[in-house]
């Protein structure tokens, strides 16, 4: 007797709901929370900013746990729930973290604080007139027309990357996912929560010991910020960044090291790169070993004069500077190695690209598991490569102005989603996004005229960070697949739950940004009287970054050399597996993910833990004890966030 096949029901209202919600309280959420660093490491969005870390989707997963504890519930609502809940708000954690999200950065408040310049250069596309802006700081009623158009943009700006994104994720998730295994650390430690959530028992003995840890820390870090009076217990108060990265001046031992970097001691980051490969952990601190040497070799024979005088982070953002200064340029060097890296990659996988081109031609349905046909996905990517070309051309570029951009996201976020994917992090800053650019474009105008302004901006803040949009869509993309392939949901239903976040949270998240501080009045708002009044730097910097990004000239050479090295160490590592290092571990080791934000020191204690753990018990040990301890130092780390951005808020209304 034959049993039929019931097809699950697509949950259409769960998935526009989450980011309908999400969208709308992210926003609020994180402006409410008064104090710096706490507006980070507190928001919904990206709270560990070093390693891409978003707290919303924590946050939908910890809030329906309990109703797994329900035997009818949980029968019913089973881990795939779990998996649209963590894709949606995975997705729109990427579109609510500001002053990053939607790339509105300053645009807004620049239109205040530098009113004529602003007037020159910025479009009204991109930031409403002086006399509507203003109200942002000032509070009151919200003329909607007068935003229509640049909620408009900045919807459209994010919807057509997204896509572009989305795209290229969809063609790749079978590589990726399916035939490499990449391990998406961020996915696992999540899953792990899911698991938990859902299994008979509850919280295993292992993830329970790991949250106690990760509230162990989290929770003194919050009432240090709260509560003046509570003692410092991890000196977070003490020449740290807000995420929890110690920098190091020239008035301590450690900062007499011309090379030195910051070093990280963020649990979160500790337990994530625990979940990373081995030779990525060992080849991140080898190679900023190799950093702090270099460094210092140069230093003795009277390159960068004065280094020690001035902390670890100037030594990245100042000059001289062993990133963007002879005879290292480690930052130039850098941009050529993840190019080559995204390159080598598709070299090394080129039987894959003809395969899906075979399924093409022949109009193949073999590949009924993926979320559409690779006809229609080669199609999709074609069509939003159209109409990004489009709006960057209505935006006031040139048709190969556009393509560049095209080109641009590609080539810096294949490979960064590669460094995510296999390391939980990734290459933090705006320095690579303007590499085609500055080949096309040597200098420009100071101040620049709206077209460069555009073309700098847009390639450099696209290319910093996942709140971005190019970033937030391709990382999201493939990081949902990975959750789904763990939860059984199948690839066509985790594409149609990507879309509809896409579509839905920039539109949101926007209006609520504009809402909150109409309503709020900006000057009453900790990251808008500070931050964004303050980042005038945005406008003004144009044209002093545009030589000297990714490093000053000459500087094509260093990128020659680091597209040398990262294709040298991925043949040798592809050939011999016993090779210990291989070109991730270069860039993460080498670039500011070390130098300013202190990768390297997670992953040398994570190299550390992992190997003892292995000696001691093998894989047995890692992923019954391992894993587990440290997905639950993670989410023990973000119930104590959650906790405090619930506090923050409520000071806002109810001072204490």
């Amino acid at each position: 007797m034959s049993r039929e096949v019931v097809k699950e029901k697509f949950p259409w209202l769960l998935v526009i709901l989450v980011p309908l919600i999400l969208g709308f309280i992210g926003p609020i959420w994180q402006l409410l929370i008064g104090s710096f660093p706490y507006w980070i490491a507190n928001a919904l969005g990206e709270s560990v900013c070093h390693i891409g870390l978003t707290t919303a989707p924590f946050l939908t997963l910890l809030v329906t746990a309990p109703l797994y504890r329900i035997k009818s519930l949980r029968d019913r609502l089973g881990i795939k729930t779990l998996a649209y809940l963590y894709i949606s708000s995975l997705t729109t954690s990427y579109f609510i973290h500001y002053p990053w999200a939607l790339c509105t950065h300053y645009m807004y408040a620049l239109r205040i604080t530098l009113r004529e310049l602003a007037d020159m250069v910025i479009p009204t596309f991109m930031a409403p007139p002086y006399e509507v802006a203003i109200l942002l700081s000032e509070g009151g009623p919200i003329d909607w027309s007068a935003w229509a158009t640049p909620i408009t943009w900045y919807w459209l700006l994010n919807v057509t990357v997204s896509f572009f994104m989305l795209s290229l994720a969809t063609l790749f998730r079978r590589l990726w996912i399916d035939i490499e295994k990449v391990p998406f650390p961020h996915a696992l430690v999540a899953y792990e929560l899911a698991e938990n959530s859902t299994a008979e028992k509850g919280w295993s003995r292992f993830f329970l010991i790991g949250v106690v840890l990760g509230l162990a820390f989290q929770i003194p870090v919050t009432l240090t910020g709260i509560f003046p009076w509570f003692p410092d217990i991890y000196g977070v108060n003490y020449r740290s960044c807000p995420m929890l990265t110690r920098w190091f001046g020239g008035d301590e031992p450690m900062g007499t090291i011309p090379g030195m970097m910051s070093m990280t001691y963020s649990p979160t980051a500790v337990a994530i790169a625990y979940m990373v490969p081995l030779h990525v952990q060992f080849s991140t601190w080898f190679f900023a070993l190799m950093y702090i040497i270099a460094v210092q070799i140069s230093y003795y024979m009277g390159y960068y004069t004065g280094i020690t005088g001035i902390g670890t982070c100037g030594r990245y953002w100042c000059s001289p500077s062993p990133s963007t200064d002879p005879p290292l340029k480690f930052m130039a060097i850098a941009v050529g190695a993840l190019i080559a890296l995204g390159i080598m990659h598709l070299i090394l996988n080129r039987r894959y690209l003809t395969e899906t081109f075979k399924a093409v031609s022949i109009g193949s349905d073999e590949f009924k598991e993926e979320a559409m046909s690779y006809r229609a996905c080669y199609m999709m990517l074609a069509i939003a490569l159209i109409a990004s070309t489009a709006f960057w051309m209505w935006s006031t570029m040139s048709f190969l102005d556009a393509l560049v951009m095209a080109l641009t996201a590609f080539c810096i976020w294949y490979p960064m989603s590669r460094l995510f994917g296999l390391a939980g992090a990734y290459w933090r800053s705006v320095d690579k996004g303007f590499v085609f650019f500055r080949l096309l474009y040597p200098t420009c105008h100071d101040p620049p005229t709206t077209r460069e302004f555009l073309v700098f901006r847009m390639s450099t803040f696209l290319s910093d960070t996942p709140s971005y949009p190019w970033g937030g869509a391709a990382i999201s993309s493939f990081t949902s697949y990975k959750f789904a392939s763990l939860a059984g949901l199948s690839a066509r239903d985790t594409f149609k739950t990507l879309a509809i976040a896409f579509l839905i949270a920039p539109l949101v998240s926007n209006v609520a940004l504009v809402w909150i501080l109409h309503t709020v009045g900006g000057r009453r708002i900790g990251i808008w009287s500070s931050w964004y009044l303050g980042g005038t730097w945005a406008l003004t910097g144009v044209s002093t970054g545009w030589i000297t990004l990714p490093a000053r000239d000459p500087w094509v050479e260093y990128s020659i050399i680091g597209a040398i090295v990262a294709i040298v160490l991925s043949l040798l590592h592809a050939r011999f597996v016993w090779f210990p290092l291989e070109p991730i571990g270069y860039i993460l080791g080498t670039t500011c993910a070390s130098a300013l934000f202190g990768l390297w020191s997670a992953f040398l204690v994570a190299w550390i833990l992992k190997m003892i753990t292995l000696r001691i018990g093998g894989a047995k040990l890692y992923e019954g004890c391992g894993v587990p301890i440290a997905s639950g130092a993670v989410t023990g780390c973000m119930i104590g966030m959650i906790l405090g951005g619930i506090v923050w808020i409520t000071r806002f209304f109810i001072p204490f």
